[in-house]
């Protein structure tokens, strides 16, 4: 299908795509750049075959007709940069950052005559991170969602959805502003909530917290999983999406009071209702595929 992949990044996003790219034979050649150095070393330690790792992100960029990016969603422009400068005429951009809107105003503001780039974003993770846990199945039977830059399905869009289906993944085509708006709501919120959880258990008197951890249940330690993602990406998503997330954690704190005002008010029979109806709305989910063990997958 391709030359050589370049990709740029290379955490538990890139190295689970190298493995499906090696598995599925979507490549001839597999180059990695990544600014961590130490990656060179583990590449070799968590025994990758047949990837070329590049200290010179310029000669890597020219030699490829695939690039995909895999960094936090606030350091594409140096990227962006490098490539309008080294990319030969038929390379196509894509990536996985889980927000889409500020990328692509930059993408047209910036760079739409230097390069074709086509957004996606791979709704498909694990709690953990780091090169050592990719593996080729994460994007099986997963969503990806494309975000074309002028909202049209030009060659190179059904190029790269033929590559992610080529993953394993069902392939939609969504705007950027749509898609900030649901991964808002499904992912974005879920983390803003979970990072919040831990910081109010951490406030709790120094007595409690060792029995908060002792005794810390199936519903916390699930829910707070996602905390262990990396920190880095989840600070830019936040500011990334600021406006979508803000809006919706002010939803949400009011939703959170008016159940503390149903059980102030011993409203037994409200109280069934409204969790009965999110039961439903979960049983949906599973339904669909798409919640896992709430990681958002992305």
């Amino acid at each position: 299908m391709f030359s050589n992949i370049l990709i740029i990044g290379f955490g538990l996003i890139g190295s689970s795509i190298a493995k499906g790219v090696q598995k599925n034979n979507l490549s001839k050649k597999i180059t990695v750049f990544d600014t961590d150095k130490t990656v060179k070393k583990r590449i070799v330690s968590s025994k990758f075959k047949h990837i070329q790792y590049v200290d010179k992100i310029e000669k890597a960029i020219s030699d490829a007709d695939l690039v995909i990016i895999c960094i936090p969603v606030l350091e594409y422009e140096k990227v962006f940069k490098n490539i309008a400068k080294f990319g030969k005429s038929n390379l196509i951009v894509t990536d996985v950052g889980s927000t889409k809107l500020n990328i692509v105003k930059l993408f047209n503001k910036k760079f739409k005559s230097k390069f074709s780039y086509v957004p996606s974003h791979p709704i498909a993770g694990t709690e953990k991170s780091g090169l050592e846990n990719g593996f080729a199945e994460l994007f099986h039977n997963r969503y990806n969602i494309i975000s074309p830059t002028d909202n049209k399905k030009t060659k190179n869009v059904i190029t790269i959805k033929k590559f992610w289906e080529n993953l394993g993944m069902q392939v939609d085509i969504l705007s950027a502003k749509e898609h900030d708006r649901i991964l808002g709501i499904t992912s974005h919120l879920p983390h803003l909530l979970a990072y919040s959880l831990v910081r109010t258990a951490m406030k709790t008197e120094k007595s409690m917290k060792s029995n908060i951890i002792k005794y810390s249940a199936g519903g916390f330690r699930d829910f707070t999983r996602i905390t262990e993602n990396n920190p880095n990406m989840w600070r830019d998503v936040f500011l990334a999406n600021e406006k979508i997330i803000v809006e919706l954690s002010k939803s949400l704190i009011e939703e959170i009071k008016e159940f503390g005002q149903d059980m102030t008010k011993k409203q037994s029979s409200k109280l069934h209702t409204k969790l009965n109806e999110t039961r439903k709305v979960r049983k949906g989910i599973i339904k669909a595929k798409m919640a896992g063990k709430f990681i958002p997958n992305d």
